[in-house]
């Protein structure tokens, strides 16, 4: 019987780097007026992420 495995849970991007990078890779430009709030809206994200899989806040 074939093992069956989880597939690795998608990551919210955080971090100027990161967040540049994967709008990047998706054509997405963020304008350096928008980038705060992008920043946040992407933190929250995060936290309802933790909090939805049970880890907490």
């Amino acid at each position: 019987m074939p093992e069956h495995s989880v597939p690795p849970r998608p990551q919210v991007p955080q971090g100027d780097a990161e967040i540049l990078m994967a709008a990047a890779a998706q054509s997405l430009p963020i304008l350096p007026e928008c980038a705060p709030g992008v920043a946040a809206n992407l933190a929250l994200l995060a936290r309802h992420a933790r909090i939805m899989r049970g880890e907490g806040e």
